[in-house]
């Protein structure tokens, strides 16, 4: 058996989930398992491989699917060259594949258009769902979140201070991933910063919608943006076109809270 004490369980979580949506050989060989390049040219999951995980799944009492990472680690043939391409194709917190996409796509382009985010971890699951259910806890700890940027990034104090101001009264607008409103959510307010001439707009529903996917099919799947209303970025990143909103995104299956700003100099 390979080593996966150190694997997050969401992305044994995600590694399992795409096993269990695959109805064929092909639909696990069709490129999506990526190799991992740290280790050298090799290849990833053949279709000897992929044969044996399917027929395996069918053994599965009682639903024939996986539901321990175990049972696919300990096939024949998934070794540690098999979990490190599963690691690295499957290993992408939700954030960074997002801004990633964006860029690499050409949905926006990084020269004129920064988007920055900063991801929290909150290793405790009670002091994260008390941060999700307590508007009080969570505008304190967003505060404090801004607040250490605007030390780090050298903001002036009155700029600090009025974002702060902002945040205490943002009204803040939720969206779930239950339905495809949170994408939309979050591609109106790229739409905000310049709807007259830079971008595709079914092109942005698709990769915001795509982000609050992230983690489909695997469990736990929930996401939420939080849109605090009456915010505006005031040198975190150099000032440009931005609306005056901040989206924050709590992240059930990798347990953490991810504040996104960004500008565009048009």
């Amino acid at each position: 058996m390979s080593g996966t004490a150190e694997m997050p369980k969401w992305v044994a979580n995600r590694i399992l989930a795409f096993f269990n949506r695959a109805k064929t050989v092909n639909d696990i060989t069709d490129g999506t398992i990526k190799d991992d390049p740290s280790d050298g040219p090799g290849r990833t999951v053949g279709r000897r491989l992929a044969h044996r995980i399917l027929q395996t799944r069918k053994t599965l009492k009682p639903f024939g699917r996986f539901t321990e990472f175990e049972q696919l680690d300990s096939i024949p043939g998934v070794g540690n060259g098999t979990l490190d391409d599963l690691i690295y194709t499957f290993g992408t917190p939700a954030a960074q594949a997002f801004r990633d996409r964006m860029y690499d796509d050409n949905v926006i382009y990084e020269e004129n258009w920064p988007l920055e985010f900063f991801r929290y971890e909150i290793e405790d699951l009670q002091a994260f769902n008390e941060l999700a259910q307590d508007d009080a806890a969570f505008r304190e700890w967003i505060s404090g979140r801004i607040g250490e940027l605007c030390g780090e990034r050298e903001v002036a104090e009155k700029d600090c201070n009025r974002m702060l101001q902002d945040l205490q009264a943002a009204y803040i607008d939720r969206y779930f991933n239950s339905t495809p409103e949170a994408g939309y959510a979050l591609a109106l307010w790229f739409y905000q910063f310049g709807y007259d001439n830079w971008f595709s707009w079914e092109r942005i529903q698709e990769v915001c919608i795509d982000y609050f996917g992230h983690h489909g099919g695997a469990y736990p799947w929930e996401m939420e943006l939080r849109l605090l209303r009456g915010f505006t970025q005031r040198g975190i990143i150099q000032p440009g076109i931005t609306p005056d909103a901040l989206p924050v995104v709590f992240n059930w299956p990798e347990q953490s809270i991810t504040i996104w700003v960004s500008a565009l100099y048009d």
